[in-house]
């Protein structure tokens, strides 16, 4: 299924591009952008290079008050790394820790909407990335 999913992300990625207009300032190995929800699953991505940052962004005017993200390997489904904890405030957030990676393996980015409470919140969008 995921292989199929990188195919469909190849395909759309210029429609998404257009969809949102604020971008991470470094260079951007992969995005991914979701509708209305308090959890995401990207589509695959390879990283281009040896380390990455990882980063997100929610629109404001839902429950989730923060986010978080998780790079997780694909073949494993096993969590790398997690970000910071971030606000809901419709800034781009890029964790400043970089994350060894390998560029010959696979990996997605899980999302998390949080309210107050540290509980699951929905956003009425949102969008992860992994930046070189």
């Amino acid at each position: 299924m995921r292989k199929r999913s990188m195919a469909m992300l190849a395909a759309g990625a210029t429609v998404s591009a257009l969809a949102i207009t604020a971008t991470p300032a470094a260079a951007t190995d992969f995005w991914q952008a979701w509708g209305a929800g308090s959890y995401h699953a990207s589509s695959d991505f390879v990283p281009t290079g040896g380390s990455v940052h990882i980063g997100g962004w929610t629109c404001t005017g839902g429950a989730a008050r923060s986010f978080y993200v998780q790079l997780v390997k694909t073949s494993s489904s096993t969590g790398v790394f997690s970000s910071y904890s971030y606000g809901a405030d419709g800034v781009d957030h890029t964790d400043p820790r970089a994350i060894a990676v390998s560029t010959s393996t696979s990996y997605y980015l899980r999302w998390y909407g949080r309210n107050n409470s540290g509980q699951a919140a929905s956003a009425p969008c949102s969008k992860a990335y992994a930046t070189n």
